[in-house]
């Protein structure tokens, strides 16, 4: 599988992750599939793009071989969370922006706070488990 060790390749990663779901949630998603559908379609999309960065990513004195732990979403407790952190706060947009009188978003709201909510338990779980057992 794939390792990515520089940062500069990871910038690029997600660079290039954020500007795919831009793409195609305003050409693809939106044009051709319903709104709900589009939604669940664009939280797939985010999951995927984490799930490969997270086993991807190597960290420096991380082992290169073999796959990282199942729990395990970054090298560093502290990356887990200033991620973790991030994604709550995105969280808190999500749930302010469902409880906004615009229909249609509220579904789309509604589900972004839930996939961003179980990415921030992913990473401070793994934080936390890397604090209690730092890499030797």
């Amino acid at each position: 599988m794939l390792r990515i060790r520089r940062t500069r390749w990871k910038f690029a990663y997600v660079v290039l992750g954020i500007a795919l779901l831009m793409v195609l949630n305003a050409y693809v998603f939106s044009r051709v599939l319903p709104s709900p559908v589009a939604a669940v379609a664009s939280n797939v999309l985010v999951v995927a793009l984490y799930f490969v960065g997270t086993r991807s990513f190597r960290g420096a004195g991380e082992p290169i071989e073999p796959p990282r732990a199942w729990w395990r979403m970054t090298s560093r407790p502290t990356a887990g969370f200033v991620i973790g952190s991030l994604l709550a706060l995105s969280v808190i947009s999500d749930i302010a922006g469902a409880r906004s009188a615009i229909p249609g978003y509220a579904f789309t709201n509604s589900l972004d706070a839930v996939v961003d909510s179980i990415l921030v338990v992913l990473y401070v779980h793994s934080s936390m488990r890397l604090v209690r057992s730092p890499a030797k």
